[in-house]
């Protein structure tokens, strides 16, 4: 933890006033120091009180997902030990990328207040207004072969379902293969991308885009009719570096259940909370659309839809209730 963040957690450690001596003394740096890193905390949003004689006093924290905030409630062991945080960038998931062949390791998290090409499935845009949204990238590294990857993208779909859940009191539903929807509209998105030889996978990136704070005006006509946030549905704004470290905090339990049981456990817990064995199912593959009912998913993630009495698999497509 830097100084940065001790300096906060001094902060709120006292209800009123602290001394800059007290904080230089603890820290072991020079009162000019404490100064300057009181501005820096200005700066980036944090209303602090200075009174002579007094000292300093955390009045306002800004609603801002910086790592240390994000850390105050993180209980993982691996997953956002380190996190990357920038204001805008042009995706999470190529930063993620670049920084996961630098060699970065397994957990490090990057995280945006906006993206100008932040990407979906089949190569679509993810819109992202800044400082409304949680968008994130996770590097993995599970000694696995590529195909036992596809499970991954449920993890991330899991940890969104188990947070909206709690921070709302809403069940949400899972629309396969990746989305979480509320009332029948997106509210997150995730999208994983993979780097593998033949017999190994390298790393894994696992992106989520979660519609927190955003207002319909902040839609765009394009997705107006499809897409929500938990504001929407709520009436409620929400903190979204708590939001970050419950998310984490979620997508490593699963990702431990993963690790220790496989990809078919993961798919069976998504499948419980999916529900979509029976339902009536259109698939649209490339153009082609197919309709059935669906029979759950396999082992490996496959969709199974049953067409006319005949069970097919199906591993990718976009898919309407």
């Amino acid at each position: 933890m830097d100084n940065l963040a001790k300096i906060i957690g001094i902060l709120r450690e006292h209800k009123g006033y602290v001394s800059g001596d007290y904080i230089s003394e603890r820290l072991g740096i020079s009162r000019t120091a404490v100064w300057k890193y009181m501005k820096n905390l200005e700066k980036n949003g944090y209303k602090i009180n200075t009174l002579k004689g007094k000292g300093y006093m955390l009045e306002k924290t800004p609603e801002t997902p910086f790592p240390w905030e994000i850390e105050r409630f993180l209980k993982t062991n691996i997953i956002g030990k380190e996190i990357v945080y920038k204001n805008t960038i042009d995706s999470t998931n190529t930063l993620a990328f670049s920084l996961a062949l630098a060699g970065k390791p397994e957990g490090t998290c990057i995280i945006a207040e906006s993206q100008k090409a932040g990407k979906g499935r089949l190569n679509r845009v993810w819109h992202s207004p800044h400082g409304k949204n949680i968008y994130m990238s996770i590097i993995l590294r599970p000694s696995i072969e590529p195909s036992r990857i596809y499970p991954i993208t449920f993890i991330s779909c899991l940890a969104v379902y188990d947070t909206i859940e709690i921070i709302t009191g809403i069940t949400p539903a899972l629309k396969w293969p990746n989305d979480v929807l509320l009332n029948g509209k997106k509210v997150c998105g995730t999208l994983l991308e993979v780097s593998a030889e033949t017999d190994m996978v390298k790393f894994v990136i696992s992106g989520i885009g979660l519609n927190v704070n955003m207002e319909e005006k902040d839609l765009t006509d394009e997705i107006k009719a499809k897409a929500t946030s938990l504001y929407m549905e709520t009436k409620k704004v929400f903190d979204r570096s708590y939001l970050c470290g419950l998310m984490l905090n979620n997508f490593e339990k699963y990702y431990e259940i993963f690790k220790a049981s496989g990809g078919s456990e993961i798919c069976r817990i998504w499948e419980q909370k999916a529900k979509i064995n029976g339902k009536y199912i259109e698939v649209n593959q490339m153009g082609e659309i197919l309709k059935g009912i669906s029979e759950g998913i396999d082992s490996t993630g496959a969709l199974l839809l049953n067409i006319g009495g005949n069970t097919i698999r199906i591993i990718a497509g976009d898919t309407t209730f």
